[in-house]
């Protein structure tokens, strides 16, 4: 059996990017990269650089993980994905009960927000699109243009956790990042190598709005400016 194909995601090049920026990235022919971190390149500039597949000595490329293997690994792929799913539902849940005797009302929504990564669960295991999300009465995309230019804004580190409210902003920011890790996840179950998609992006669109709704929470938890829908 083969091995699971690796995806690089946006937030592993922005931790790239902030530690050494660059002007190039290249990528190895085995590892795909996610359409949120293209567009991270695309709008810094930085060029992409993709290494071709290794040739046979009659000319046709290499390709590997063919055959019978594949559905097995395949399926592997998906298990992980539905455990990691069952851990970050319960991470929502920790983070709630830990929030609960400081500040009850964020608590609360932390709960609702579960909710709303219990639908994504469900969609995702039978087989149907999640429902879309409303929270404080907002839509999908006010949601996301509240929340776009939060990201570059919240680099959490020490000194955040030294704040007043630190354990919930480390907390949220906990949560945020282990939602981030389900792009990858999502990308190996359901990638079709012959059209170069992912058959569930409904699912990683619906996990981006959640990891956007925990932005604002943050930003609001720090002292932000109010987000207007």
């Amino acid at each position: 059996m083969g091995e699971a194909m690796k995806f690089i995601t946006e937030m592993e090049l922005r931790d790239l990017y902030q530690k050494e920026p660059f002007t190039t990235y290249s990528l190895e022919s085995s590892i795909k990269i996610t359409p949120g971190a293209r567009q991270f390149l695309v709008d810094r500039g930085i060029k992409l650089v993709q290494h071709q597949e290794a040739q046979s000595n009659d000319g046709i490329s290499v390709r590997r993980n063919k055959g019978m293997g594949d559905q097995g690994l395949k399926s592997c792929c998906i298990q992980r994905l539905r455990s990691t799913m069952d851990t970050l539902e319960s991470l929502f849940l920790l983070v709630a009960a830990e929030l609960m005797s400081g500040d009850a009302m964020l608590a609360e929504e932390v709960i609702e927000l579960e909710k709303c990564f219990r639908n994504v669960k469900n969609a995702e295991l039978q087989g149907f699109p999640p429902d879309p999300i409303k929270f404080w009465d907002w839509s999908e995309e006010e949601i996301k243009n509240c929340a776009d230019n939060l990201v570059k804004l919240l680099e959490i580190n020490e000194f955040h956790s030294r704040l007043a409210n630190g354990k919930t902003v480390t907390l949220l920011n906990y949560l945020r990042a282990s939602l981030s890790e389900l792009e990858p996840a999502i990308l190996e179950a359901y990638w079709l190598e012959e059209q170069e998609v992912c058959s569930r992006q409904d699912l990683i669109e619906t996990v981006s709005v959640i990891i956007n709704i925990l932005c604002i929470m943050m930003w609001k938890c720090l002292g932000g400016q109010k987000c207007k829908p």
